[in-house]
């Protein structure tokens, strides 16, 4: 019987042990409080409260509310790249690639309640950083829209066989503009407005390139 009671009680791992870190817990609530109540809002105390975290874990992991916040920029922008390249894997076409920009935000605005970019609304809220822990939040976030701009640059280049810099431009103008639109108007509408004049844009004759 007493064998019997250790072989059971072996089967089940302890709450403890698939419970996850306390890191991983303090993002997870920051992700939750800051993408749908905003970050300047939010109280470390809130955060604490809801990953069930010592404080002494928050400063020994981190080190502070705004190296949390880039931590919590930089997750957000891995996880954004991850369902991206995940969805392009099977498209062969640099347009499609493209316009699979538009396609994810178009998927992911009415989960997020209309949100509209994070990145964007992080940004917002720190228009004249004054730290350095400032400054890295804006980082974060210019370092993601790097990337789209650099994503959208390369796939332009092997479509039109020239440098597409300025084009990468204008359809994040255009991506930006949809986001903030759908925003407003709790919609869909505005992005896709905005992947028709991407298609657009796509479909026109390259403008003549000379070096």
């Amino acid at each position: 019987m007493a064998a019997d009671a250790s072989k059971a009680k072996g089967k089940k791992p302890s709450r403890r042990r698939d419970r996850p870190s306390p890191r991983e817990r303090l993002l997870a609530s920051a992700t939750n409080l800051f993408t749908t109540e905003g970050i300047r809002v939010i109280g470390i105390d809130r955060v604490l409260r809801e990953a069930d975290v010592a404080k002494a874990s928050l400063y020994s992991l981190f080190g502070s509310k705004d190296a949390l916040v880039i931590a919590y920029l930089q997750e957000l922008d891995e996880k954004w790249r991850a369902d991206y390249y995940a969805r392009t894997k099977d498209l062969s076409s640099a347009e499609d690639k493209i316009l699979a920009f538009f396609d994810q935000c178009i998927e992911e605005e009415p989960a997020k309640d209309y949100r509209g970019s994070h990145f964007q609304n992080a940004a917002n809220e720190y228009p004249r950083p004054e730290t350095d822990s400032e400054r890295g939040i804006v980082a974060a976030v210019r370092e993601h829209r790097r990337w789209c701009h650099q994503t959208m640059t390369d796939l332009l280049t092997e479509k039109n066989g020239y440098p597409g810099t300025t084009q990468a431009n204008q359809l994040l103008v255009f991506l930006d503009g949809g986001l903030a639109g759908s925003r407003l108007s709790r919609s869909l509408e505005p992005l896709h407005t905005a992947r028709d004049l991407a298609k657009q844009l796509l479909s026109a004759p390259p403008a003549d390139y000379s070096i």
